[in-house]
């Protein structure tokens, strides 16, 4: 197993249930990857590191369940913003491109393509 420095910079995301657990999110630009560890107080239990396509399908099923929640809760439907729904075009272009072919050209063009996905998000923020 390789093991990576961890940088400087990450975010934590708290367990609702349980203040003791984390999430943290860091990237680790140089070796490609994004880290999801999980912390329980001050020590790592558990690590994954995702390629950026990975990444991708990860928060597809993310704003999925978010979505869900959002219906369930009865939030009132609002029309997104064009900019967002042209995010979304791209998201949905992308993952049939990487459903349809594994080929080791659209990997590399991964990093690309979460890089205009995430100048997008901060836009929309």
């Amino acid at each position: 197993m390789t093991v990576l420095p961890l940088p400087v910079r990450g975010r934590w995301v708290w367990d609702a249930h349980d203040k003791a657990r984390a999430v943290r999110v860091s990237t680790h630009a140089a070796a490609g990857l994004l880290n999801l560890s999980l912390w329980r107080d001050e020590t790592c239990v558990g690590t994954v590191k995702l390629r950026p396509d990975e990444v991708a399908r990860l928060v597809a099923a993310l704003t999925d369940g978010l979505a869900e929640l959002a219906d369930a809760a009865g939030a009132p439907a609002e029309a997104p913003a064009p900019e967002a729904a042209r995010l979304a075009a791209v998201e949905q272009r992308v993952a049939g491109l990487e459903s349809r072919t594994g080929t080791p050209g659209l990997r590399r063009a991964g990093p690309a393509v979460a890089a205009a996905v995430g100048r997008l998000r901060r836009r929309l923020r």
